[in-house]
């Protein structure tokens, strides 16, 4: 699958750029997002690690070819240091969003350290944002309301809560990765702006990436 561009582009425009894992993932954000801002960029295999590889391997490569391209920044020219205008950029922000387990937060691991790298000015205007999507859903007998876990630790939490509130029949379902959200949780927990969980990445976020999964 390649990438599928939004209508509305520049400063301003609120123009979004999701970067997800693979052709599935796409599939299934392409299916609720919003084309008029919304454009999705899916992306095969791992990210390189652009903090070890050369630049040239890094400008090689497919990912980052595409991401540039889509995005309309240059790279951090390795010779002089000069650093890409995000003031050409096409969209406002980019939405890094993966599976929500190890490979996902591997994934997103490597971005942060491409964009530490190779686009930091995009980081440090705070146009780099990490999507989580829920990895639990958890819901009760008695009750029409659901509550959504990020972690095993925050669902067990959230399980016992219920049960000392008296729920009965508390059901939790893993989602093994973003094609396997029900379309509707999809759109309301990643993909739609007023409820997504959204963090804004900063420097030391990329840096503390780079102390877990080395440089």
């Amino acid at each position: 699958m390649k990438f599928e561009d939004c209508v509305l582009h520049g400063v301003g425009s609120g123009g979004e750029l999701f970067i997800v894992e693979g052709d599935s993932a796409s599939g299934s954000v392409l299916n609720v997002r919003n084309p008029q801002t919304q454009a999705v960029l899916p992306m095969q295999g791992k990210p390189l690690n652009a903090m070890k590889a050369s630049g040239d391997k890094v400008a090689e490569f497919g990912l980052y070819q595409q991401l540039v391209a889509a995005l309309g920044v240059p790279l951090i020219d390795p010779e002089t240091g000069e650093l890409g205008d995000i003031r050409q950029a096409r969209f406002d922000r980019v939405l890094l969003l993966f599976d929500p387990d190890a490979d996902g937060i591997h994934c997103g691991a490597l971005m942060l350290m491409f964009f530490y790298r190779w686009m930091r000015p995009m980081l440090d205007a705070g146009r780099v944002s990490m999507i989580r999507p829920p990895l639990f859903v958890i819901s009760t007998a008695d009750s029409e309301q659901t509550f959504h876990a990020y972690s095993p630790e925050h669902a067990g939490r959230i399980m016992s809560e219920l049960k000392r509130r008296g729920a009965t029949e508390i059901k939790s379902h893993h989602h093994r990765g973003l094609a396997s959200i029900d379309p509707k949780l999809l759109a309301s927990a990643c993909v739609h702006p007023e409820t997504r969980k959204a963090d804004v990445m900063t420097v030391k976020d990329a840096e503390d990436a780079m102390h877990v999964f080395g440089t």
